[in-house]
């Protein structure tokens, strides 16, 4: 394609002399010889102020809102709103795919059941996902815009924060099979309530075409009228003869043998949903199930990672409480001296101490044997954990915690907390400092 037919297509101002491109990027530290570099204004950066950065790092033209003091041989296509033009592209490209595609909401597990989705149809044929954690208003529309259209199947994760957000992506994305992987209390501090999670997730099955599936948890089924329903975790789809080791997690789904090298139990709630997710597209994933042996996890998703008598489990990417519940659960069927390194989940709102007590009471509950709570919220989990008589520790001091950290000798350790709390850098802490 030509910066001429970009600005065509989006009703756009070309400066410059046209010169051809191959994808997208908005990110001037990354972006990849050939790209259009994609300025968009954000509420701490602009990214017109990185333009002529991105033109260095390769960029071929520059897509922005005004006209820009940049080198004249670098075409500019000028739009009223940045966003507004890769939604208009993302439609576009959408309108031209033949495949056939897969929009996967909820709560918690969107990033690994895209995942375990993708790498299954990848043995039936080419795949298109959303990179990373890309499943927001910007990078779901970046992420489509960059789609190939020789594909088979697009994977699409969405992710929400409010309701109406879903709804927008969908409103582009226009899936054949839509996935809810669970529904629990997030983004509390925006949504409001949990009804309103419910219904916010619950807009991946707005518009639903006559031949559309939808997948859901069985017991938040009730909740949507969906035409044509799949769901998973009930009776007629569960798993069964569950064991868990720190190789990994074995079950059981309609008397078929599942191993996946993640010792999560989330994963398996993630995997019945990616199996109905192939199922509702017509695909028989009984001869597929083989090959999860071969599933590697998301980095920051129950990733084992090994410090001499030290086994640390990366669950660093984010939390709130049904995924800190599953992770503690998970941790507490491992046979050793178990340590669970806790920071704050953020964005509940009014209900934040109710939630962060719990995760106290739960941590004594499974008898952890090791309980670190790091974060402003995470004393009133401290709190709850030390009343019960658990064994446990409040940390204000990032340092502090990594050098008691440091003194264990043999122990499985949990990092989980919020994006925001960086839990990786303590982590990092423990595995780049002097051995025990």
């Amino acid at each position: 394609m030509e910066t001429y037919e970009l600005a065509s297509l989006l009703g756009a101002v070309h400066l410059g002399m046209g010169r051809s491109f191959r994808g997208f990027s908005i990110d001037s530290r990354s972006i990849k010889e050939g790209q259009v570099f994609v300025a968009l204004r954000g509420k701490v950066h602009d990214g017109h102020d990185f333009a002529e950065e991105a033109v260095l790092r390769g960029a071929v033209a520059v897509l922005c809102e005004r006209k820009l003091e940049i080198s004249k041989e670098v075409p500019q296509i000028i739009v009223e709103s940045s966003p507004q033009a890769l939604r208009k592209l993302a439609s576009w490209r959408r309108d031209r795919f033949k495949g056939k595609v897969v929009a996967i909401a909820g709560s918690a597990g969107k990033t690994t059941t895209k995942e375990l989705v993708a790498f299954l149809l990848s043995k039936l044929g080419k795949v298109c996902k959303t990179p990373r954690n890309y499943n927001s208003q910007i990078g779901v529309p970046l992420s489509i815009a960059n789609f190939e259209e020789e594909c088979d199947y697009w994977v699409v994760e969405m992710g929400a924060s409010q309701r109406g957000e879903v709804k927008r992506l969908v409103e582009i994305v226009r899936p054949h099979v839509r996935a809810i992987t669970a529904i629990g209390e997030e983004h509390l501090e925006t949504f409001g309530c949990l009804d309103d999670v419910v219904l916010g997730n619950g807009e991946v099955f707005y518009d639903m075409g006559d031949e559309d599936l939808g997948v859901c948890p069985f017991d938040v089924s009730h909740c949507y009228q969906i035409p044509k329903k799949l769901t998973f975790g009930g009776e007629d789809f569960r798993a069964e003869d569950i064991s868990l080791s720190l190789k990994g997690v074995r079950f059981k789904v309609k008397g078929f043998s599942v191993f996946i090298p993640v010792p999560s139990l989330a994963v398996v709630e993630n995997t019945l949903c990616a199996l109905r997710v192939l199922e509702a597209l017509g695909i028989d994933w009984r001869g597929l199930v083989e090959y999860l042996k071969d599933f590697h996890p998301v980095e920051g998703r129950f990733r084992v990672v090994r410090k001499g008598e030290l086994i640390i489990i990366d669950d660093t990417y984010n939390a709130n409480p049904p995924s800190v519940r599953l992770a503690l659960k998970s941790l507490s069927l491992f046979e050793g001296y178990r340590v669970a390194v806790l920071g704050d989940m953020l964005e509940l709102g009014q209900m934040s101490e109710l939630y962060h007590r719990e995760v106290g009471s739960i941590c004594r509950e499974l008898h952890i044997e090791l309980c670190l709570f790091y974060g402003s919220h995470m004393k009133y989990a401290y709190e709850e954990c030390l009343k019960g008589g658990g064994n446990c520790f409040f940390f204000k001091d990032r340092e502090e915690l990594v050098k008691l950290l440091l003194s264990l000798e043999k122990a499985i350790i949990l990092f989980k907390g919020s994006r925001g709390m960086g839990m990786e850098s303590l982590m990092e802490g423990l595995l780049n400092g002097p051995a025990c």
